[in-house]
């Protein structure tokens, strides 16, 4: 019994956390693309090695969103918080962050860096992937562009 409850008082894996982040992603990007639609204006996921930040652009280029809940948000692995106004400058479509790799499928647009998810004011893009490789299980969530986002795992 008491080796249960130490299991328990561990932090979680970095698969744990992946698995998490992934439902959270999901429906974090389906609120982007409703919002890019509701307003008419485009909305950018920029991710990077410490986390990522949702993006409209602006007479001064892309701009952080400050209302919630598309706020910038640190990767729960890498272990340390990010700004409000955290601006990745990636320049790749795949990387590390921490322990995990990210890779980014579709979803660019005129203006934005690689690596970036676009969503504009139609209701449909055009098809778009994240997976976060933990290691010993990969998480993909994707989306047809027509359909809400959804996780795949992959062991």
């Amino acid at each position: 019994m008491l080796t249960g409850l130490v299991a328990l008082a561990l932090p979680a894996g970095n698969e744990q956390l992946a698995h998490t982040e992934a439902r959270r992603l999901a429906a974090l990007l389906d609120t982007a693309r409703e919002q890019a639609v509701a307003q008419s204006l485009p909305v950018a996921w920029a991710p990077g090695v410490d986390g990522y930040n949702f993006l409209r652009p602006s007479p001064h280029g892309w701009v952080p969103l400050l209302q919630s809940p598309l706020l910038s948000h640190a990767w729960p692995w890498v272990g340390h918080a990010v700004g409000s106004d955290y601006l990745p400058r990636m320049q790749a479509s795949q990387w590390y962050a921490g322990a995990v790799r990210v890779r980014v499928l579709g979803g660019g647009a005129l203006g934005a860096a690689p690596g970036w998810l676009v969503f504009g004011s139609e209701p449909v893009s055009q098809p778009m992937r994240v997976e976060l490789d933990a290691g010993s299980v990969r998480l993909s969530v994707w989306s047809n562009g027509a359909q809400p986002f959804q996780v795949d795992e992959q062991r």
